[in-house]
C-alpha cells in the first residue's frame, strides 16, 4: 500500500511533481497496488520485510536537492538499532570512536552569527509568506508594451535654426524641432493576418486569412488580447490569472506575426510617397525662412538634403510586443487595499 499527500499545493512546494504522481497513479492500477491520499502528510516511510527507510522529504521550492554530506534519512533494520548509539555518538563502551552524524559542536560564535543576521534581515512572517505563495500560485503581475509599432507618431528632428528659423533668435533654441512625417498615413492600409480569439484565421485552403489593416486596426488587436486575458487592479497595476497565460501567450505570438508582418508592409506603402512627403516638409521650411537675411537663407535643394538625410535617419526599432512577469510579493500581501481590491476584481471564473 501506498499513502501520500499528492495535491496541487504539495506538487507546488516541491514535495512531489505532477508527472511523478501520473505516473506512479498509472503503475499502482497496473499492479492493482493500493494508493491512498492522506492531506498534509510529510513523513517518509518505507517498509520492506525487516527493513524500514525513514526521512523527511524537503521542499524544493526552499531547499536545493542534499549532497551526501548532508543526511536526511536512515535506513532501520536490527543491525542499525545496535549501531545507533556508536553512529550518533552516545555509545559509552565506545566512546572514543568518532560520530558518523553530528560531527561538529555548535560554537558559541556561530550561533552568535546566526542570531545577529536574523536581526538584521528578519524573515518574512510565514503567513505573509504563505499567502504570497498561494497568490502568485493564481496571478502574476503583467507589463506590456507594444513596440516598433507607432508609426504614425514617430518623429523626424531637424536643425533648430532650420524650423524655427522665423521665431526670435533667443525663443529658437527653446521650440520643439520634431517633425511627424506619416500623421496624415492613418489611412494607410496593409495585407495582413486576420487574429481572431488570439488566434489566426485559415481560409479552408490552409492559407492564412487577410484583410488591410489600418495602425488603429492593429492596435484593436492587441487591445482586445489585453482585455481578455488581463486585469487592470486600480491603483496597483495589472495582473494575469495563470490558467489565462498560456493562452495569452499564443494570442501574443499571433499578434507579433501580423506586427512584424504590418510594419514591413507600411513601410513599403510610404516609401512610394517619400517624394511628396519629402515636398511638403521643405515647402514649409523656405516659407518660414522667407524672413531670414539672405546669409542664414539655405537654397531649395540643401534644405531637401537635409529632410532626405532626416527621414533616413530615422531610428528603426524591432516590432514586438514586450510583457513582464512578476510574482505577487510579501510586501504586496501587508497590504490590506490590495487584498481588497484583488478579492473584488479577481472573483472566481463561473
Amino acid at each position: 500500500m501506498m499513502v501520500l499527500d499528492g495535491d496541487e499545493e504539495a506538487c507546488r512546494l516541491g514535495y512531489c511533481d505532477a508527472p511523478s504522481l501520473e505516473r506512479l497513479f498509472a503503475a499502482a492500477q497496473q499492479y492493482k497496488i493500493p494508493l491512498k491520499r492522506q492531506p498534509g502528510l510529510r513523513i517518509g516511510l518505507l517498509m520492506t520485510d525487516d527493513n524500514v527507510l525513514i526521512w523527511t522529504p524537503t521542499p524544493l521550492m526552499f531547499e536545493a536537492p542534499r549532497h551526501r554530506a548532508e543526511p536526511n534519512g536512515m535506513v532501520l533494520t536490527p543491525q542499525t538499532f545496535k549501531e545507533l548509539p556508536q553512529a550518533v555518538g552516545v555509545d559509552p563502551e565506545k566512546s572514543n570512536i568518532p560520530a558518523e552524524i553530528g560531527t561538529f559542536a555548535f560554537k558559541v560564535d556561530e550561533v552568535e552569527k546566526v542570531v545577529a543576521a536574523i536581526k538584521a534581515a528578519p524573515p518574512a512572517p510565514f503567513n505573509l509568506a504563505r499567502l504570497s505563495r498561494v497568490f502568485s500560485a493564481k496571478f502574476q503581475f503583467i507589463e506590456s508594451v507594444v513596440r516598433g509599432a507607432e508609426l504614425l507618431q514617430r518623429e523626424m528632428r531637424l536643425d533648430s535654426l532650420i524650423v524655427n528659423s522665423d521665431a526670435p533668435e533667443a525663443l529658437r533654441p527653446l521650440l520643439h524641432t520634431t517633425v511627424q512625417p506619416f500623421s496624415t498615413d492613418s489611412n494607410k492600409t496593409v495585407e495582413v493576418g486576420v487574429v481572431v480569439n488570439g488566434e489566426l484565421a485559415y481560409r479552408k485552403t490552409g492559407e492564412v486569412l487577410t484583410r488591410p489593416t489600418t495602425q488603429a486596426e492593429m492596435r484593436a488587436y492587441w487591445d482586445a488580447l489585453t482585455d481578455q486575458h488581463i486585469v487592470n487592479l486600480p491603483g496597483f497595476g495589472k495582473i494575469i490569472r495563470l490558467t489565462d497565460k498560456a493562452k495569452f501567450e499564443d494570442g501574443r505570438a499571433a499578434f507579433e506575426l501580423i506586427l512584424k508582418a504590418w510594419v514591413s508592409g507600411f513601410q513599403l506603402v510610404v516609401k512610394g510617397d517619400h517624394g511628396k512627403r519629402v515636398a511638403k516638409v521643405v515647402d514649409l521650411i523656405v516659407s518660414r525662412m522667407e524672413k531670414d537675411n539672405e546669409k542664414e537663407k539655405l537654397a531649395r535643394p540643401a534644405i531637401e538634403l537635409l529632410v532626405r538625410k532626416g527621414l533616413e535617419n530615422l531610428r528603426v526599432i524591432e516590432p514586438g510586443a514586450k510583457v513582464v512577469y512578476k510574482n505577487i510579493t510579501v510586501e504586496s500581501t501587508r497590504d490590506q487595499e490590495f487584498l481588497d481590491v484583488l478579492k473584488k476584481t479577481c472573483r472566481p471564473k463561473n
